[in-house]
């Protein structure tokens, strides 16, 4: 990262991938959505196949870009969309991944105010989260349905900083895509890539990145 760590005062955490081991679910979903819409020559790749479809600079946030990148039919992928919205957390709801509870408290306790920046929804997020949703600022949460109309990462990053009257280079954006860095550079806020989520692997060209959980704790509060 481009500035000192004592220079940073805010840490804004996607989800999906970062906070949430969530990727098996999703394309579980997509494999069930491709058999009930009759898509039978659709094949929904594994894990690995997936992230290097994203670090190949695949879009795939919102979910509408999830079900479009896998290969939906535009009219599918919309309606795709809508059932995931009321079925998700009812049949595949994710767990944190193990250490995310630890690792903001250890955040939180070093001076830092926590955000989210995710594409997907407060009704997915915060129960999926549970005890670990106290963390955040509340004035940090920036989830797809936060505005009547979808704003950007990078939009969202920028009004975080604006929020608590900071300069962007005093935040740093946590995620696990290319499009996460993307967002970050867009935005002017520093940027810690996470190697365990969706599509960004170790040794990343130009990306400070982790490899677990503790890792990010251990990057943001430890000189040197």
């Amino acid at each position: 990262m481009g500035v000192k760590r004592a220079d940073l005062q805010a840490v804004f955490l996607d989800v999906d991938g970062v906070l949430l081991d969530s990727l098996p679910q999703h394309l579980q979903i997509c494999r069930d959505k491709a058999r009930e819409y009759g898509l039978h020559a659709l094949r929904i790749p594994d894990v690995d196949a997936f992230r290097q479809m994203v670090a190949s600079g695949v879009r795939v946030s919102p979910m509408l870009d999830f079900f479009l990148a896998l290969g939906f039919p535009s009219a599918l992928a919309v309606r795709a969309v809508a059932d995931y919205e009321h079925e998700f957390m009812q049949r595949y709801r994710p767990a944190p991944f193990p250490g995310v509870d630890a690792m903001l408290q250890r955040l939180h306790d070093a001076g830092y105010t926590l955000g989210l920046v995710t594409s997907n929804t407060a009704a997915n997020v915060e129960p999926a989260l549970g005890a670990a949703m106290r963390h955040f600022d509340p004035r940090c949460l920036f989830y797809f349905d936060r505005s009547p109309e979808a704003k950007s990462k990078a939009w969202c990053l920028s009004e975080g900083a604006r929020v608590l009257g900071l300069a962007a280079g005093q935040c740093v954006f946590v995620g696990d895509q290319p499009a996460d860095a993307a967002a970050a550079r867009a935005a002017g806020v520093e940027f810690l890539g996470v190697s365990y989520g969706w599509g960004l692997p170790s040794g990343s060209s130009g990306i400070h990145m982790v490899d677990s959980v503790d890792a990010i704790a251990e990057a943001l509060t430890t000189d040197g």
